[in-house]
């Protein structure tokens, strides 16, 4: 049996209502244990202690390691015969599985000998220890680098997933460490499954650490239960999705959903329903798949790609609705890095979240793409957008779910997306940050109408122009053809959801703004009259500017800090189709818009409060990346020395371009790179205690 289902190149020809629910696909029942070293014997246990120092050391302590000012455990040089870390009485009631995660970093590449060894092993219930993670020398000898041990054979293995940093580079016995800039690196372990257990007990305990310079340091344990498992939930419909597993089936990811049209399927016959983009050139579309039962080319999932996937709530194909459903993972947990490039110019890509946890999208590295991402929400029937540059927009700060998929364009050459481990966010997000002692600002336009609504932002900061830049997003067009109200700035004749302007500016920046309340008549949408209420959040703005919204049809002069709201009817303007040409399309601008915003700027000095800091902070380089030059701001709330180096990706310093006591305020630096290689480097920034680190990238 078969099920009708549209085509996704002619989505808008569906007249019913279809739920694309991507903001957050899937509700996972993973619970999180962190052991953070942040508080002082919270949630762990030493079987000894010693030293203060860097040496002879079994202890929490707070070393000055690059890209790491927060305390950590080391062991170094031991005096203590194989002491233990435990991590006792876990709660894992109800779960079916766990993964267990660190961040690892070893002392120098070459110091490791056969004898000295790291067990981490767990028990269920307190029954006998199981082996979890080892780390040992990669060779049975002398003078070797760490490395996790997957196997327990006693001898690490030698390559890019298993190796671990060290606080400086070298090469020995043909295994080659790079200089990781004291970076910790997180290493997870494959998914361990539980069975109607209620307590988990992990031992992390260290042999022979008794030779000179040879050491470890820990960092943020992470144990999380179920990671595996997400519930897709809500009504018929696409779903743009990725998987954690980098080659897993789809037939495996898919198998509590119904599937068909395809090799492997519940059912060969019917319209096929995954589809994946055939490619980042020339005209794109979707192309369906010919079997999802097999691990061979264009059949598994790649890591960071996302798919597109239609889910019928009859999961059966018994009558009855089943969603919620729950999807599962085959296969070890992606803990690998996943570049996705050879985008075109002006081109999209589908992405995916590689891993089984958030990612944050303003730390994932671009090369030639736009700073926006957009994902479906079907509680507004429009899509969430992020700028990363502007750091505006609806997307929750950016954050990507576990199997989510999420549109790129490529700006300005030929795109490339890379998601690194690092990339990881434990933070739920939400939409506002704190601007405390940034020169930046933000306000939130909302439109409302017979139950539907649609956003729109402003976002003020030091790199915004009067004109289009990189941290505008335009307004996309819809997944499903409904009836609904749409709210757009007009920049430079083009539909925007997120418009970016200058934080500061002499005299009124003028902002076109319209409103549509639309409707649908077979494959156009119409504009219709209807009341529609404006409602505004002023609560980010900064206090030296001003804003009067002008109705451009009744003359009618708002002053935003005033009212609370504006009523108004819409005028019909027309109709266009809402069936586009390409994969995305945008709104189009129909006659002129229906406000105009002023933005009215008050100079700086008569509004101390505006620029006075009132914490260190390092903003976002701007542009990043960047050719020939970019700009580095950083907030000093006090007078003090002030120290600002770039670092390449060894650990090398390059340039030092602050070295000096800095009075307090707002500062800017200008980094011009003379005789470097493209590529990526760190900034730091030390103030007092307070370290700052921010990668960025230099492309010629």
């Amino acid at each position: 049996m078969k099920k009708t289902i549209p085509s996704p190149t002619q989505k808008h020809r569906v007249y019913k209502r279809i739920t694309l629910l991507l903001t957050i696909l899937c509700y996972g029942y993973a619970t999180t244990t962190t052991i953070d070293f942040e508080t002082e014997n919270d949630g762990y246990t030493a079987s000894a202690t010693e030293g203060t120092g860097y040496t002879d050391i079994f202890n929490r302590t707070n070393p000055e390691l690059g890209g790491n000012d927060t305390y950590i455990w080391a062991f170094e040089d031991l005096e203590i015969a194989d002491p233990t870390l435990t991590l006792g009485q876990i709660n894992v009631s109800g779960q079916t599985s766990f993964t267990f995660a660190l961040d690892l970093l070893a002392h120098h590449y070459n110091d490791w000998d056969a004898a000295d060894e790291v067990r981490i092993t767990y028990s269920v219930d307190g029954g006998s220890y199981q082996n979890l993670m080892w780390i040992n020398s990669i060779i049975n000898s002398t003078n070797s680098p760490a490395a996790l041990d997957t196997d327990f054979d006693g001898i690490g293995e030698c390559n890019d997933a298993t190796l671990l940093p060290s606080r400086d580079e070298g090469t020995a016995d043909g295994c080659t460490v790079a200089d990781g800039y004291d970076d910790f690196t997180p290493f997870i372990s494959p998914v361990i499954a539980l069975s109607s257990n209620s307590t988990l007990d992990i031992k992390i305990q260290f042999y022979t650490f008794t030779q000179g310079d040879v050491g470890l340091y820990i960092d943020n344990i992470i144990i999380t239960t179920d990671p595996e498992k997400c519930t897709i939930s809500g009504d018929s419909g696409f779903r743009m999705m990725s998987s954690p597993v980098a080659g897993q089936i789809y037939s495996d990811l898919l198998d509590e959903l119904w599937t068909q049209g395809m090799t492997g399927a519940d059912v060969t016959n019917g319209t096929a329903n995954v589809w994946v983009l055939n490619g980042y050139t020339g005209t794109q579309s979707f192309t369906a798949l010919d079997d999802i039962s097999s691990s061979g080319s264009g059949a598994s999932l790649s890591s960071g790609v996302g798919f597109l996937f239609y889910v019928f709530s009859d999961t059966d194909n018994d009558g009855d609705d089943d969603l919620p459903a729950t999807i599962s993972i085959v296969g070890k947990l992606n803990n690998s890095s996943a570049t996705v490039g050879s985008i075109a110019d002006t081109k999209y890509a589908l992405l995916g979240n590689p891993y089984a946890t958030t990612i944050d999208f303003d730390l994932l590295t671009f090369t030639n793409m736009a700073a926006t991402t957009s994902v479906w929400d079907d509680a507004t029937s429009a899509y969430k957008t992020w700028n990363k540059i502007s750091e505006s927009g609806d997307l929750s700060n950016g954050l990507i779910a576990p199997y989510q998929g999420f549109w790129v364009q490529a700006s300005g050459g030929i795109g490339e997306v890379t998601i690194e481990t690092a990339d990881k966010s434990g933070s739920a997000g939400t939409f506002y940050r704190t601007l405390d002692g940034d020169n930046r600002g933000r306000m939130v336009f909302n439109a409302s109408s017979d139950g539907h609504s649609s956003s729109n932002y402003l976002s003020f900061y030091e790199g915004g122009t009067v004109g289009a830049d990189e941290g505008e997003s335009e307004l996309l067009l819809p997944f499903q053809a409904s009836s609904r109200v749409v709210m757009m700035s007009v920049v430079e004749g083009e539909a925007h959801k997120i418009s970016s302007y200058p934080y500061d500016h002499e005299g009124t920046v003028s902002v076109p703004f319209d409103v549509m309340r639309l409707t649908l008549e077979e494959t156009n949408y119409v504009t219709v009259a209807e009341e529609v209420t404006l409602t505004w959040n002023l609560e980010e703005l900064p206090d030296h500017m001003e804003l009067v919204l002008m109705d451009n049809a009744t003359d009618a002069e708002t002053h935003l800090d005033q009212e609370s709201e504006y009523v108004f009817t819409t005028e019909p303007k027309g109709s266009f189709s809402a069936i586009y040409d390409g994969l995305l399309g945008t709104y189009p601008v129909l006659g002129e818009p229906r406000f105009t915003l002023n933005v009215t700027y008050d100079a700086l000095d008569q509004n101390e409060d505006a620029t006075l800091p009132s914490g260190f902070a390092l903003h976002p380089a701007y542009p990043n990346p960047f050719n020939p030059s970019t700009t580095i701001r950083f907030d000093l709330p006090e007078e003090g020395f002030i120290t600002m180096s770039v670092y390449d990706i060894t650990g090398k310093l390059v340039e030092t371009l602050v070295n000096e006591i800095l009075p307090t305020g707002n500062h800017s630096i200008q980094w011009n790179p003379v005789n470097l290689s493209s590529g990526l480097y760190i900034v730091q920034l030390k103030a007092r205690e307070t370290v700052f680190n921010q990668k960025i990238t230099f492309i010629k």
